[in-house]
């Protein structure tokens, strides 16, 4: 239920709705996404912390309450500080969420013996989180038709049952040395450990690659209308992208079987990723970009549990979840905040189509690197456990 009403149903119309409040551009845009992701920057590490410190739980409840007020500042936005501010808080919002919903979701299965299971779980939990909501994301365009706010306030009501859902939550059991490790360990420590664990070499990856197809549909809305697509149609593309996307979810743990290791994955994830950026940037027929936008939706989010499922690998009973996590999460609001200002920027400049090889060019200068170098780290351990074999 928290993974359903967990969904922005406005998020296929959020950045054409920007458009709607006077004096808005791509670059202002840029501007109100890079406050938004400095705020998830400045809270995303401490916050992980925070949540392993004090309870999961209660960063939960944090998390729901930040939502409600993002909500309303969208709600009632006549300004562009209104945008920044709802802007703002549904970050802080989500660096309360990351890591944390992960890392008690691991517990809870942990507690009944079956963590092994966490991709396969967490997939199909992520699937049912993705679908239900579909029909309510298709309908906010059709909302606007009869209320600009409409969409607004029905998020509002979702919301409010989201954090009626967090409270009732039960907790799952935490051994007080865990408590005691968390009090007495300095922070410098847990991401020493993150390093030991070899844990950031894939946490860059994963945040660049995310970062960079988030820009690209965060500016999806704007260039759907340049394109002349109806904006009613907008809930259904984005509807048919997370209904892809809710099937890959379930299927996450069968799906992870087809590659031999992290590194093929990520390999798979540079070649798909970077076709439909070249997509974008070769045609303007708008029905090809409409489903290139679909499926950048879809492999996005339905890749994100086998993502995680790697990273969960890599931290294994680490007792800094959340922490670490967010340490990935962090990363990736920096590229985000860069980005999308950078990326609106070079739209009013030039063209989107420009601005899509730019981006893609970027996208493959950062990855391939990344990859090879995390390609040879795996050769060199897998040389390593042969020999003390």
């Amino acid at each position: 239920m928290l993974l359903i009403v967990n969904k922005r149903i406005f998020a296929a119309i959020l950045s054409a709705y920007y458009l709607t409040i006077p004096d808005v551009t791509a670059t202002t845009i840029g501007i109100i996404l890079l406050f938004g992701n400095l705020a998830g920057f400045i809270l995303e590490v401490p916050s992980g912390y925070i949540s392993d410190k004090l309870g999961h739980k209660k960063a939960l409840v944090m998390s729901r309450v930040l939502m409600i007020i993002s909500t309303l500042f969208f709600l009632f936005a006549e300004s562009i500080p209104f945008l920044i501010l709802g802007s703002v808080f549904l970050s802080i919002s989500w660096a309360f969420m990351s890591g944390t919903a992960i890392a008690f979701l691991h517990e809870t299965l942990r507690g009944l013996g079956r963590d092994n299971e966490f991709t396969k779980i967490s997939g199909k939990a992520s699937s049912m989180g993705f679908a239900v909501p579909i029909a309510l994301t298709v309908l906010a365009p059709f909302l606007i038709e009869i209320n600009l706010k409409a969409p607004f306030v029905l998020s509002l009501l979702l919301d409010t049952i989201g954090l009626l859902v967090v409270i009732s939550l039960a907790k799952p059991h935490v051994e007080q040395s865990h408590i005691d490790e968390v009090g007495i360990t300095n922070f410098k420590d847990v991401i020493k450990a993150g390093y030991k664990l070899g844990f950031f070499k894939y946490a860059f990856f994963v945040a660049i690659v995310a970062a960079v197809l988030t820009v690209v549909s965060l500016y999806r809305g704007p260039y759907q209308l340049v394109l002349d697509i109806p904006i009613i149609w907008f809930g259904v593309l984005f509807g048919a992208g997370r209904a892809l996307a809710s099937i890959i979810l379930f299927w996450s743990g069968h799906l992870k079987d087809q590659f031999k290791d992290a590194s093929s994955f990520f390999a798979f994830e540079i070649f798909l990723y970077s076709s439909l950026l070249l997509i974008l940037a070769a045609t303007k027929e708008p029905w090809v970009v409409a489903s290139a936008f679909i499926a950048i939706n879809a492999f996005q989010w339905g890749f994100g549990q086998i993502t995680l499922g790697y990273m969960i690998e890599v931290i294994k009973d680490s007792k800094f979840k959340a922490t670490l996590l967010s340490a990935q999460s962090q990363i990736k609001t920096v590229a985000v905040a860069t980005l999308s200002l950078a990326f609106g920027m070079q739209i009013e400049a030039t063209s989107y189509q420009i601005a899509y090889i730019v981006i893609l060019f970027v996208f493959i200068a950062v990855t391939v690197p990344l990859y090879i170098y995390i390609k040879s780290k795996s050769k060199l351990q897998n040389k390593s456990s042969n020999i003390i074999e």
